[in-house]
């Protein structure tokens, strides 16, 4: 009996310290479990349906500075840089979507913007080569339904710009042609992904529910963002464009610049005597003699497309060149450019002095193309940013 005591005894404290060590070995499994069962794999998808002219087969983007802004349940927030450069080709991605980065937030994070920063961008037209230059370098974007609910979801960035071709003449005749990159972008948070898609270089269908929640987002922008009004006068060489913009909807808009859509009176106007001999044996033009000069006056092909960037309050004209153009005397249209417009504001936006194309250096013998628009036609304004707006309007002569 004594010896029967002491098994029993010895057996009781053998399962006690079994279960207290069970106990304490429990609490960390679980914790380790709900840490894994709580974070999510979240990827940056992009897709694109480019507008471009005739005789384009190669439009590639070189992306980098990919970031995400990140509400996390604690409600602490972060800009999340994504290790993510590249290039694709974004003839590739119509009605595709492609992986370009992956990363890990918690379950139940929210992701309502996301920055993407076009590093260069490359044409091929009619089997030439040409560089594109972007009307916007940088992109901030607001990200509907942005909640981080699922194991594999992430956001899918619609990228759908439109290359605008301005063609002019050079100081030889010769025809020129320029790329504008005019972007118009909007991203949604997508769910029930395959494991597939985690990968950075997939690329995979594009899914009609997407397609459909992407046109929800551009119907939203067209439905609350709205040019209430437009003006545009020509008066000698000088263009005045004035746009006014309103926000009804509950949320800040982006903009990212506009195009002027029609036809357009293009010339140039130089004094020389020998040149001038030569030029119009070329091309056939028509001349004055002025104090033993010929001053003459030759129109350009006409451009369809002027491509506007906005800053702050005024329109630039981009043309794509390493020259700039001229108007509102900014040499320089390159560079970021966006405008916020918030819920309930109304903005004007506006350009006013002579819209130059500079093909060559400037002096009287290579002047700068001047463009017009010409009194009467009618002109359409496309408003690009997330999703975009047209109106339409006539060209009055101011006298």
């Amino acid at each position: 009996m004594k010896y029967g005591t002491a098994a029993v005894a010895t057996a009781i404290v053998i399962i006690i310290a079994s279960l207290l060590a069970t106990t304490s070995l429990t609490p960390n499994s679980t914790s380790q479990t709900n840490n894994q069962a709580s974070s999510a794999s979240f990827t940056v998808m992009l897709t694109d349906p480019p507008t471009v002219p005739a005789g384009t087969t190669v439009l590639n983007l070189t992306y980098s500075n990919i970031s995400i802004h990140v509400i996390y349940p604690n409600s602490t927030t972060e800009w999340l840089s994504l290790d993510a450069a590249g290039t694709v080709n974004l003839f590739s991605l119509i009605n595709m979507s492609q992986t370009l980065a992956t990363t890990t937030l918690p379950i139940g994070s929210i992701v309502d913007k996301i920055q993407f920063t076009i590093a260069d961008v490359d044409a091929v037209v009619n089997d030439v080569s040409y560089n594109v230059t972007a009307l916007s370098n940088s992109l901030v974007i607001n990200i509907a339904n942005g909640s981080v609910d699922q194991n594999l979801s992430g956001v899918l960035l619609d990228f759908n710009p439109t290359l605008a071709q301005i063609q002019a003449t050079d100081a030889d005749g010769n025809l020129v042609n320029y790329y504008v990159l005019v972007p118009s972008a909007k991203a949604i948070v997508i769910s029930a992904l395959t494991s597939d898609q985690v990968r950075v270089g997939t690329i995979v269908k594009l899914g009609e529910n997407h397609r459909i929640a992407l046109e929800h987002v551009e119907q939203q922008f067209a439905k609350n963002v709205t040019i209430t009004s437009a003006s545009l006068d020509v008066e000698g060489n000088s263009t005045t464009l004035m746009v006014t913009l309103r926000n009804d909807g509950a949320m800040a808009f982006k903009i990212f610049g506009l195009s002027l859509n029609g036809n357009f009176s293009a010339t140039r106007t130089w004094e020389s005597s020998i040149w001038d001999t030569h030029f119009r044996a070329r091309i056939g033009v028509s001349d004055l003699f002025r104090h033993g000069m010929y001053n003459v006056l030759v129109e350009s092909i006409h451009p369809r497309t002027i491509p506007f960037k906005i800053n702050d309050t005024s329109l630039v004209p981009q043309f794509g060149t390493r020259f700039g153009g001229w108007g509102n005397g900014n040499p320089d249209n390159r560079g970021v450019s966006a405008l916020t417009l918030l819920p309930g504001e109304t903005v004007t936006v506006s350009f006013s002095d002579v819209i130059a194309l500079q093909t060559e250096r400037y002096d009287l013998s290579h002047p700068a193309m001047v463009i017009t628009p010409i009194a009467g036609n009618n002109y359409t304004l496309r408003l690009m940013g997330e999703g975009f707006e047209t109106f339409t309007m006539t060209a009055t002569a101011t006298p």
